[in-house]
């Protein structure tokens, strides 16, 4: 058996979400993976909201997610033609 580590950057998670939608980036820090290490706030934000994806309003958390990343993504002039 192997340890699997991922490296999850802001620029990471605002392609994937541009690209494949909110689930893919939680599932991209939840699937295949033992440890995270992260670079940049969003990064670090959004994992900090997968342990409350547990709580009764899933869909709450999920749409505060989703708006974490838009936001960064405007933020950090992130533009589609670039990518």
């Amino acid at each position: 058996m192997s340890f699997h580590k991922r490296y999850i950057s802001d620029e990471q998670v605002i392609d994937i979400y541009r690209s494949q939608g909110c689930q893919a980036v939680i599932d991209w820090y939840t699937k295949g993976v033992d440890a995270l290490i992260l670079s940049g706030k969003l990064a670090e934000r959004v994992d900090n909201m997968l342990p409350l994806l547990s709580s009764l309003n899933k869909t709450a958390i999920w749409n505060q997610i989703s708006e974490m990343i838009s936001d960064a993504s405007i933020e950090k002039g992130f533009d589609e033609k670039k990518h």
